[in-house]
């Protein structure tokens, strides 16, 4: 059994003044008390260099060309990370700031320090922004220098006034030498914690309304605490977003960016349907990151657990469903058991090693419950699981024992181990279908395994179908392990 236990909650901005936005850093619950920022004054030398929008002036006027973009850089921060200057922000050619992270404190009073670029501003003294509806959807970023040891979130504030209200972002793990990438509007998420609390400004898998572009160097925590020297050398607008994040199953993608908290999440689109990234490192303190995206994929960056007792370590993994307080949008789920016939549940699933060591399988976990409602606020399931491994580790072994008689299954082409016990932790029952042979791709049916399962007595027809995962159950080592495609229609 994988799915998740409950969630940490992720954070918050901070609530710096009005014309300069909301920083769009993260790390608990309760809103900081924001910092100093400038917002953008405009009125400076004109530059219209449309394949790069740095420039020592810190001022762009390209309203009447093909990107339709006008505003200021600006610094911004909460007052102790860092204190740059407005007027010379920019001065270098390159926008930077620069400084130190402390420890945010539990309020994450201390959020840290950022650069902002407005993207539809009136300039002048009393500069007003407005929402940007121009042909521009993504944009190639460049930054150099290093972030320490803190994450930078590269977000899109949705409103002139974001008091009160989160800024969707997408999150850059820390890095010593530059980081370059693509960030497109449709990319950047709230954490799941904001959408719940209706604090949200954007609709997952939308363009939103974007009114700045904000870089921000993070502190997320005591470990975090460190100097900081990032510089933006070049932001080039991008008419069309880059399609290279597609997958064989999606060919419309959003959400990307990455994730360190243990139980950390974030929402993505594949073909306009919603699902819910999760780190999930349930079994070990010790460290874990992936990165997502765009869509439904999603790489373990570092993982650094070791599973005890026979347990996981971890289970980085992609669901749609509901549980211990999350939620994807329209999964049409729960679904009685009692409705699902052999042939139905389309889902595919493509995955790669990279190099990885240790003990791991590649994993479907698929949960039930007994009631209709389902258990949107449970991390155990009430009814029990259903499992589908395509690699089976040397050093680990599913729930439960290998049957005996009637053992095997061929479904979906392939011959299959079938093994059934009770979860030890939960005391739910588990039935696993193990692949015979290694598996790397694989598109099928999820409703001819749920029918087998019915068939044997292991899911009852009269439960329902709650939450979809698939990921990877990882008892030690694991850096490396991709899943490049994914998809799931129930």
């Amino acid at each position: 059994m994988a799915g998740s236990p409950p969630a940490t909650q992720g954070g918050t901005a901070g609530t710096p003044p009005t014309n300069g936005g909301a920083p769009t850093t993260g790390g608990t619950p309760d809103p900081g008390t924001g910092g100093t920022s400038t917002g953008g004054s405009g009125g400076g030398e004109c530059m219209t260099d449309i394949e790069n929008l740095v420039n020592p002036t810190g001022w762009v006027c390209a309203k009447d060309t093909p990107i339709a973009i006008q505003g200021a850089w600006y610094p911004y921060g909460d007052g102790t990370s860092c204190t740059p200057d407005p007027d010379t922000v920019c001065a270098s050619g390159n926008c930077c700031i620069s400084g130190a992270t402390v420890d945010p404190g539990e309020d994450f009073t201390n959020w840290g320090c950022g650069l902002g670029f407005e993207l539809n501003s009136t300039g002048g003294d009393n500069p007003v922004k407005g929402a940007y509806t121009g042909p521009v959807k993504c944009f190639d970023i460049e930054l150099t220098g290093s972030s320490g040891k803190n994450p930078v979130r590269i977000g899109f504030t949705q409103l002139e006034n974001t008091d009160g209200k989160i800024t969707p972002f997408v999150e850059i793990p820390a890095f010593t030498d530059g980081w370059s990438g693509q960030v497109c509007f449709t990319d950047v998420e709230c954490p799941d914690w904001a959408v719940e609390a209706g604090t949200c400004t954007k609709e997952v898998g939308s363009a939103g309304t974007p009114h700045d572009l904000q870089i921000q160097v993070s502190a997320i925590g005591p470990t975090s605490a460190s100097e900081f020297n990032v510089c933006v050398s070049k932001l080039k607008p991008v008419l069309d977003g880059n399609t290279g994040g597609t997958t064989n199953s999606c060919s419309m993608v959003t959400g990307q960016g990455s994730i360190s908290d243990q139980f950390g999440t974030a929402h993505v689109t594949c073909n306009g349907k919603d699902y819910i990234v999760q780190n999930n490192a349930w079994g070990s303190t010790a460290g874990q990151t992936i990165s997502f995206g765009p869509g439904t994929k999603f790489k373990v960056v570092t993982q650094n657990g070791t599973g005890a007792n026979g347990a996981p370590a971890s289970y980085p993994s992609i669901f749609i469903g509901a549980n211990a307080g999350r939620s994807t949008a329209n999964s049409g789920l729960p679904k009685a058991v009692s409705s699902i016939m052999a042939g139905s549940i389309p889902t595919a699933l493509t995955w790669q090693a990279n190099g990885a060591q240790g003990d791991y399988n590649v994993s479907y976990d698929v949960w039930f419950s007994t009631g209709a409602g389902g258990d949107p606020d449970s991390s155990v399931p009430s009814g029990g699981y259903l499992m589908v491994w395509f690699h089976d580790p040397p050093g680990a072994q599913p729930i439960g024992m290998l049957l005996q008689q009637n053992g095997t299954a061929n479904i979906a082409g392939r011959n299959w181990s079938v093994w059934y016990g009770n979860n030890s932790q939960t005391g739910k029952p588990c039935v696993s279908y193990v692949a015979q042979q290694p598996l790397n791709s694989l598109e099928f049916k999820l409703g001819d395994f749920i029918r087998d399962a019915v068939s044997r007595g292991y899911v009852q027809e009269s439960w329902y179908l709650t939450n979809v995962f698939a990921g990877f159950e990882i008892w030690s080592g694991g850096t490396g392990l991709e899943i490049t495609d994914f998809f799931v229609e129930p």
